[in-house]
């Protein structure tokens, strides 16, 4: 049941009570001046009209809206108009700011003043005076129900306009056309305009950024499948010769107004603050230790593995000797293992980003770790593109694989998920260790016993070369350790 038939069932309002009334109009139409007369100077008398009413030319255009109202109630039609216009009675209070005590107050005396003039009037009023009560708290029941519903709005909006004045992220809700229908304050600063309503998209956003994130043709990919579209982070150069860093989020909307949301937020500080951390002394003196054991042990280990070499073939078969060189020259290559990583982390290499397979790169690092690795039950699910280097995904991928076949063992399972601009790893194993959980990507901090310590380390500086990240997440598909992989999304 509609709340308007819900009301009228209630007061048992119908056909015969809009007859009554009608009957009614010549009885209370000489005395209608005098009621409304007296009701604004009740009202005047009191302190808090002041807020409302502002003066004389005020007070008599009420006075003669008020006549309206009262030729309405008795003369009808009480159908779907008259009920809108009593709704429309409601959202005007809202705006003018008139508390709803005084609705109430108003009808009490509205209806107490017309039942002295309906009693003296007529000779048996009662049937008459009870269609009068049931119309004007039907009356009320419209006004003050959508005054509620009203204020609702108004105060849900005023704190929304509170939230978006304070936000410190630039949110730009866009038409279908790709004109702009509202944004933070913080926008306004991005775009240097007074106001980015009614703007393209394309015309309020940094040139720099269009064209670093690809937006354009990220924001035709968010709208076409219908799913969010996240950037982790977008690098831009400034006119001015600075560096500036965005996290670009793209939503799309089903919305009459904004069919899409575009989300920008500043990481321009926090970047430089990750650098000035990289930059610290811990890490100049990992450069400088790494330079000395470039020119001091890699040749040296090399000469040292080729002798070896060179020992170990001249010796007779059965030799006892040969197991034990074996085991020398295993631990010499494990040592250069150890100057290439710590050369590869104190000197990154710079990025070559495109537009690349994810699932072709997943797919052949994974055959390349399981000819080594038969018994292994491997898994690749998904597809997905990327804008990233493909070489340095290979290497991450190459690392977080070897790490999971360590978990899981020679027969357990490892599993690779791709999507745009993402890949997990997960394993079969016993997971990462509480306690190491926030300390994996460190420098030298590791979970096996022969282990480096800093293949994770610089797994995840070679996905921030890329503009993306590398983290470790909670919800592993094989509930052992799982890594996930994100750059920047590649066009399809």
């Amino acid at each position: 049941m509609e709340p308007v038939d819900e009301m009228r069932s209630w007061l048992e309002l119908g056909p015969l009570d809009s007859e009554r009334l009608k009957e009614l109009v010549p009885v209370v139409e000489p005395h209608v001046g005098p009621i409304i007369d007296r009701f604004y100077a009740s009202i005047l008398r009191h302190p808090g009209s002041n807020t409302v009413l502002t003066g004389p030319e005020q007070v008599e255009r009420l006075k003669r809206t008020l006549r309206q109202w009262l030729r309405e109630v008795f003369e009808g039609p009480h159908d779907l108009a008259y009920v809108e216009r009593r709704r429309t009675i409601g959202r005007r209070h809202v705006q003018v700011g008139l508390p709803d005590r005084y609705m109430f107050l108003a009808m009490h005396q509205i209806l107490h003043d017309l039942t002295v003039v309906v009693r003296a009037e007529m000779e048996a009023p009662e049937r008459h005076l009870d269609s009068l009560c049931r119309v004007l708290m039907f009356d009320l029941a419209l006004m003050t129900g959508t005054y509620v519903q009203q204020r609702e709005v108004l105060q849900l909006d005023t704190l929304q306009a509170l939230l978006v004045k304070h936000l410190r992220l630039s949110v730009f809700l866009v038409d279908n056309d790709g004109f702009v229908r509202a944004a933070t304050d913080a926008s306004l600063r991005m775009a240097g305009l007074t106001d980015p309503r009614g703007q393209s998209w394309r015309a309020v956003l940094p040139k720099g950024l269009l064209e670093a994130g690809h937006l354009e043709a990220e924001v035709h990919r968010a709208r076409t499948r219908r799913r969010a579209i996240n950037l982790p982070r977008v690098d831009v150069d400034d006119p001015d010769g600075t560096m500036r860093s965005y996290r670009v989020h793209l939503v799309p909307l089903d919305h009459t107004l904004a069919s899409l949301l575009v989300q920008i937020e500043d990481l321009t500080d926090a970047v430089d603050l990750e650098s000035r951390l990289r930059s610290s002394e811990a890490l100049a003196q990992l450069g400088s230790l790494s330079a000395a054991v470039s020119h001091e042990l890699r040749n040296p280990l090399a000469g040292i593995s080729g002798a070896l070499q060179v020992i170990s073939r001249s010796m007779k078969d059965g030799d006892p000797h040969r197991n034990i060189l074996q085991k020398v020259d295993a631990e010499v290559k494990r040592l250069n293992a150890l100057v290439s990583d710590l050369l590869a982390f104190a000197r990154p290499g710079t990025a070559r980003l495109g537009n690349v397979d994810l699932r072709q790169l997943a797919s052949e690092t994974m055959e390349l770790v399981a000819t080594d690795h038969p018994a292994v039950a491997w898994e690749l699910e998904g597809d997905g593109r990327a804008t990233a280097d493909p070489d340095l995904v290979r290497q991450i991928l190459h690392n977080l694989l070897r790490n999971a076949v360590d978990a899981a063992g020679s027969e357990g399972r490892v599993r690779i998920e791709v999507d745009d601009g993402r890949l997990r790893v997960g394993d079969s194993g016993t997971g990462v260790p509480e306690a190491q959980r926030t300390r994996v990507f460190e420098p030298f901090v590791t979970t096996k016993t022969r282990g480096t310590g800093l293949g994770l380390a610089i797994s995840r500086r070679n996905a921030e070369a890329m503009h993306g990240s590398l983290k470790l997440v909670e919800d592993s598909p094989l509930c052992g350790a799982c890594f996930e992989l994100a750059v920047p999304p590649g066009l399809t």
